[in-house]
């Protein structure tokens, strides 16, 4: 199946500057003496990277991966890179999979994969999919980007998946990360970045500087890598070629290791906890998930407008909700519908009482 995914709607430059970012900046306060233990982990340079180390070493003579319908371009990239045929599996209201579809695509296909992704740390249906999947030789591969706490779970008990990902640096003030880990493959060796990029970029991470040229062109230097993708880079988005065989920057996993992880958890929880009450009765629009499962720690919260011109409004008044604009098209209506109605709306542990009360007015003004 040839991917084609849609254009992105908005372009973030046309909005003033943002007052509610969706993720968090540095802070020494956030810091610990004592260390996370990461003994077990694999660290990549982004959840990007990580998924195409996943698929790399999951990868078999013939490679047919069944992915959502509703997604980031950069969860899919990763196995477009490596060739894989990419097969699209709808996803119901509630972005739990299509199982019925997803029988469908089994039975007219030799598929070898199945990607799932746990939506905004909050909707994950990881345990449903390997039971159904239970009896067959299908390898399941975990997208966890919005859910670091919930791959760290996973390095202290079983998992139900055959590889998981997560992005560091969307639940912690970094300029990159991802971690890779497989339930019994051999973890890959990556290397370390140079240490005059680390500096430039820890540098740049604290503000001792604001003129570095272009930090997309340091993340993404070009480098021979062992590990080549199969698709021009010219034709990927967000898929950071030159950093395949990359680590992240050391003090990204610094941040990892002394971060208050317990008390981050506890504020995402209670501000995402906050937000679902006070917008329980919003007119502009519903919460898709409005509860919390024990463990679940939040990334954004996910908020179903009536009118997708709201989105507008939303991000003129300095708040950075976001949306996945940019699906791949589709036969599902649900995908179709939600990269113009599906917001995420900022809930993350910096964000305090004043500014969580600011954003819930900027939405209760909406008809």
């Amino acid at each position: 199946m040839d991917i084609k995914f849609h254009d992105a709607l908005e372009n973030a430059n046309n909005y003033s500057k943002i007052r509610y970012a969706a993720t968090p900046k540095i802070s020494l306060n956030e810091l610990i003496f004592k260390k996370n233990n990461t003994d077990k982990l694999t660290f990549t340079h982004s959840g990007g990277t990580a998924l195409f180390s996943a698929g790399d070493k999951l990868r078999r003579e013939e490679n047919v991966i069944l992915v959502p319908s509703y997604h980031c371009p950069a969860a899919l990239e990763p196995f477009i890179a490596l060739g894989f045929e990419c097969l699209l599996y709808r996803v119901n209201k509630d972005l739990a999979p299509n199982i019925d579809h997803i029988d469908q695509l089994i039975a007219q296909h030799k598929v070898s994969h199945l990607l799932i992704i746990n939506y905004f740390g909050v909707i994950s249906h990881i345990s449903d999919i390997a039971q159904h999947l239970s009896n067959t030789n299908i390898k399941i591969i975990h997208d966890c980007a919005h859910s670091l706490f919930e791959l760290l779970s996973y390095a202290k008990q079983p998992t139900y998946a055959d590889a998981t990902i997560c992005s560091i640096n969307k639940i912690l003030p970094s300029i990159d990360g991802g971690i890779v880990t497989f339930k019994q493959h051999a973890t890959p060796v990556l290397q370390k970045v140079s240490l005059i990029r680390e500096l430039k970029a820890l540098s740049y991470l604290l503000g001792a500087t604001r003129v570095i040229n272009g930090l997309r062109s340091l993340i993404t230097k070009p480098k021979h890598s062992s590990l080549t993708a199969q698709q021009p880079s010219s034709a990927l988005r967000y898929l950071a070629v030159g950093n395949l065989e990359n680590q992240c920057f050391r003090h990204t996993i610094c941040i990892l290791q002394h971060s208050n992880l317990q008390q981050i958890a506890s504020k995402r929880r209670k501000n995402y906890q906050y937000l679902c009450e006070q917008l329980t009765d919003a007119t502009a629009g519903t919460i898709l998930q409005q509860t919390l499962k024990e463990g679940d720690v939040p990334y954004v919260l996910p908020f179903l407008l009536h009118n997708d011109n709201d989105f507008s409004y939303l991000r003129r008044q300095g708040i950075q909700c976001l949306r996945w604009e940019e699906v791949a098209k589709s036969d599902c209506a649900v995908s179709q519908d939600y990269r113009f109605r599906l917001l995420q709306l900022p809930c993350h542990h910096q964000l305090n009482k004043r500014q969580l009360d600011d954003i819930v007015a900027k939405i209760q003004e909406l008809p």
